[in-house]
């Protein structure tokens, strides 16, 4: 049943994104997409499979991903005022995640903000980030990081 699920969820997402990068949308395209994408969605799973991976650590998820959209305007802000007063400004720095995040989606959320860009994530609790904003500004860094503050 979760493999099925699975299959069904790739199988919506990449052919809603083939739809949606399609100017014109014909019978025929549509059908491709379709049929592409179901192929895709198994070799998807396949993969996984292989590879061994799953979906873990999803604590602080619901919350990071609600306030991506914020997130995401402050952070154009952000970036627009420091490109305007001081385009060399920003830091490196390390980012502790809370215990049970998954370091590969908090990632993907934490570089979704124009003002963040994640460098590398070296272990499974840790992300290495370039933020022009100070530590813990945006609403999800501070979902996805340690309750001490520790950066």
């Amino acid at each position: 049943m979760r493999g099925a699920l699975e299959i069904v969820v790739w199988w919506a997402v990449l052919t809603a994104t083939t739809v949606v990068l399609i100017s014109t949308v014909s019978p025929v395209e549509l059908l491709v997409a379709v049929l592409a994408a179901a192929f895709a969605a198994f070799a998807a799973r396949r993969m996984r499979l292989a590879a061994g991976g799953r979906a873990k650590g999803s604590r602080g998820g619901a919350r990071a991903l609600a306030a991506l959209p914020g997130s995401v305007v402050r952070g154009l802000g952000v970036l627009v005022a420091v490109m305007v007063t001081e385009p060399a400004g920003g830091k490196v720095r390390r980012v502790r995640l809370r215990t049970g995040t998954g370091a590969g989606w908090a990632g993907t959320l934490l570089a979704a903000s124009p003002d963040t860009c994640v460098i590398d994530v070296p272990r499974d609790d840790e992300v290495l980030v370039h933020a022009l904003s100070p530590p813990g500004a945006g609403a999800v860094e501070r979902a996805v990081t340690r309750a001490d503050g520790t950066t």
